[in-house]
């Protein structure tokens, strides 16, 4: 009897033991989920180039009242080395023509963007569900002209930059708007305003 009265003793603390065993046992770790970020991205989107209107009206005789602002449809290549810093090189070809009047009336001429170039570093930090970035790099394009039946010679338009912008990322897509300062030089002052749609692989 006395025998069973311990055995009963010994599996009735074994029951009320084990729940409170069970609680201080820590669960096994949980790994994080590995992703298969390469660090390489592509995208594409649109450069709309805002020119010196002096340089652009250089040999035509004219002066333009606005800034001339044609575009160009842009391809971009980038490596992220962390969330931080990025390389990035673009290039393109000509878009959309900015026409320009003599007398205010009719269309006299136009415009265009020429195989336009460009690499940067990219700095980039997150802010409020999105991130703001910072680059600096060089640029270069043609600028095409013309002048009724006058073709002038192309333009150049090529040296540092220097640029802000913002984004948002929603899974590997990337949403991006950004403005680069182009300065100094026979081309003058002007920049540069891109949109892209970026996929990070």
């Amino acid at each position: 009897m006395k025998i069973r009265s311990i055995a009963a003793a010994l599996l009735l603390g074994g029951v009320i033991a084990a729940p409170a065993y069970a609680q201080d046992t820590p669960a096994p770790a949980v790994e994080p989920e590995k992703t298969d970020n390469s660090g390489f991205y592509v995208g594409g989107g649109i450069n709309l180039y805002f020119l010196d209107r002096d340089y652009a009206g250089s040999g035509m005789g004219i002066v333009f009242e606005d800034q001339p602002s044609p575009g160009a449809f842009m391809g971009r290549l980038g490596y992220a080395f962390n969330e931080y810093v990025a390389f990035e090189v673009e290039a393109g070809f000509g878009g959309a023509r900015s026409d320009f009047s003599v007398n205010g009336i009719n269309t006299d001429g136009e415009i265009g963007i020429e195989t336009p170039l460009g690499a940067h570093v990219v700095l980039t930090a997150p802010l409020a569900g999105g991130y703001v970035l910072g680059k600096v790099g060089y640029v270069s394009a043609d600028i095409s002209r013309e002048i009724g039946s006058y073709t002038p010679e192309d333009l150049d338009i090529s040296g540092v930059s220097y640029g802000i912008g913002g984004g948002v990322r929603n899974g590997p897509w990337d949403y991006r708007m950004e403005y680069s300062f182009l300065s100094g030089g026979d081309s003058g002052d002007g920049g540069v305003l891109g949109i892209f749609a970026l996929h990070h692989f």
